[in-house]
């Protein structure tokens, strides 16, 4: 247990500065006392994944099967348990994302969302148009079949970011704003063959997410956005690093979430809702969490999270409190790049959508394309011609409706139809084509 301000040290990779957890990671609480060991192999193993290196496996984190967790020898009879434990609520358990502030090659003049720097600028407002990003799922599991997960859990999955990035009425993330991001799996894999987005791949060590997996699996990173499912290396998830430090095209460059915590009614409780994947994918577009570097200063665009329309924060919120302060305001604890239990994330900012846009467009270019008049600009424009609403949509929604066709269930419960899809489809209608 460490005592006091002292900082616990790994050993760092080869050439690399010793990594020291802070002062903050104090394992007062004697559940999490037991878990320091486990800890500590989590911060050694993140500082590995700002490289092509696969993240350490941390002997302490062994996945059996979702009824057998075992951690530092402690055996936990289900992922509620093991989140009940209070193991995943440290900076090291949650996320494992760190950005490296070792900036790589912009394509293009990326001062606008660098590292350093944030510059709010209407050519990267939502407004501009529809952003639509191809998604493949690697879904890995173990030789005895742990770690599957089905096709229609994965659609989930990519329901949640379009609820999340889009602000769908009706959902947990209409308080948010729409970022005008679309997610959609994959309909043809880089040789040009029909897909469906998602791999499924049985091999133990990439299960331990080790073995560098992504040299194997990787569909074209400049071109999808490669989503791993597997152990995560015992967090929830993370990015090996932020697009801005020039991982973003490589085989490397991906978003790993804990299969456990993906998809819709995922089995761990309270992170069971797919919000891991939404935040994973936020530091995937460029973004800091919102305790990120501290509180900062009245310069917000330069310190801090970069952002200044997210409240400064000096560490990241856990569970679902009704209020909390740090940095002498509201803590953001609804946001996304937080550490709050999924039912108590619901938004993106204004600025944050922004620089995620920025950093589309400046690091990511090929990844996605703006919506043209061949493809569908809302979830409302359900029928050629593309590109505008007209009677023809509503004419397809009833139709979609009436024969319960997954284009026409737009709101919460999904998998039913009523009153509340109605709902949402005549506001997406009313709102228009951005």
């Amino acid at each position: 247990q460490q005592r006091g301000g002292g900082k616990a040290a790994c050993r760092p990779p080869a050439g690399g500065a010793p990594l020291f957890l802070p002062p903050s990671v104090v394992w007062s609480h004697p559940v999490k006392a037991k878990h320091a060991a486990a800890i500590l192999l989590a911060a050694c193993a993140s500082s590995a994944l700002a490289t092509d290196e696969s993240p350490l496996v941390r002997p302490a984190f062994q996945v059996i099967d979702d009824y057998t967790i075992v951690v530092e020898g402690v055996t936990y009879n289900s992922w509620t348990d093991l989140a009940k434990s209070g193991y995943f609520d440290t900076e090291e358990t949650h996320c494992l994302a760190r950005p490296s502030q070792i900036a790589g090659p912009a394509r293009g003049s990326a001062t606008d969302c660098n590292f350093n720097n944030t510059s709010i600028e209407s050519q990267y407002d939502p407004s501009n148009g529809l952003i639509r990003i191809p998604v493949v799922v690697h879904v890995i599991q173990n030789s005895s079949g742990t770690g599957f997960i089905s096709e229609s859990r994965v659609q989930s999955q990519i329901d949640v970011l379009n609820e999340d990035f889009q602000a769908i009425a009706g959902t947990n993330g209409a308080n948010g704003t729409n970022t005008q991001f679309e997610f959609f799996l994959a309909t043809e894999d880089p040789d040009g063959n029909p897909t469906n987005g998602i791999t499924y791949s049985t091999n133990n060590s990439w299960f331990n997410d080790s073995g560098s997996y992504w040299n194997t699996l990787a569909w074209d990173t400049d071109r999808y956005l490669n989503i791993y499912t597997n152990s995560a290396s015992g967090a929830l998830g993370y990015v090996p690093d932020l697009p801005q430090g020039g991982i973003a095209g490589s085989n490397a460059d991906r978003v790993v979430v804990l299969y456990s915590s993906f998809g819709r009614n995922a089995p761990l409780t309270p992170f069971h809702l797919g919000r891991t994947t939404t935040h994973e994918v936020g530091h995937y577009l460029g973004l800091y969490h919102t305790f990120d570097n501290g509180c900062g200063t009245s310069s917000c665009y330069t310190t801090g999270d970069r952002i200044c329309d997210t409240n400064r924060e000096n560490s990241p919120t856990f569970g679902c409190p009704g209020s909390r302060t740090s940095c002498s305001m509201p803590a953001p604890l609804d946001n996304y790049m937080d550490y709050s239990d999924d039912i108590c994330m619901e938004k993106f900012t204004p600025e944050q959508a922004n620089r995620m846009r920025c950093t589309i467009e400046h690091y990511r270019p090929d990844l996605a394309s703006e919506s043209s008049g061949n493809e569908p600009c809302s979830p409302a424009d359900l029928v050629a011609p593309f590109g505008t609403l007209d009677f023809s949509d509503v004419t397809a929604f009833l139709l979609a409706f009436s024969g319960g066709a997954p284009q026409a269930d737009l709101a919460l419960p999904i998998g039913e139809f009523d009153f509340s899809d109605i709902v949402a489809f005549l506001g997406l209608f009313s709102s228009g084509c951005p």
